[in-house]
C-alpha cells in the first residue's frame, strides 16, 4: 500500500486521514489536502505506517503550523523526534 490520504470536516475542526505509507511522492497530494484547510486541523496518524524523511519533513511543518497529530504510533513519534 502506497498512502491514502483523506480530508473529513467534523462539527469544529477538519481532520486528515493518512493511511499506509507517506513518501516523498506524496506530499504534493498532502500539501494539497492542507491547503484548503481553514481552522483547527487534525492529522490522524493511526494508520500511518511510515514515512520517508520528505514524509517526516511534511508531517512536522503541518504540525509546526498548528495541526493537532492524533494516533501517533511509537514508531512513527521515534521518526519525528529524531528529526528535532
Amino acid at each position: 500500500m502506497a498512502v491514502r490520504i483523506t480530508r473529513t470536516s467534523e462539527r469544529m475542526h477538519t481532520v486528515i486521514q493518512i493511511d499506509g505509507q507517506l513518501r516523498v511522492e506524496d506530499v504534493e497530494e498532502l500539501d494539497r489536502e492542507y491547503s484548503c484547510v481553514e481552522g483547527p486541523l487534525v492529522l490522524e496518524l493511526a494508520d500511518l505506517q511510515s514515512a520517508d524523511s520528505a514524509g517526516v519533513e511534511a508531517l512536522l511543518e503541518v504540525a509546526a503550523n498548528g495541526a493537532k497529530l492524533q494516533g501517533v504510533s511509537p514508531y512513527i513519534e521515534l521518526l519525528l523526534k529524531k528529526k528535532f
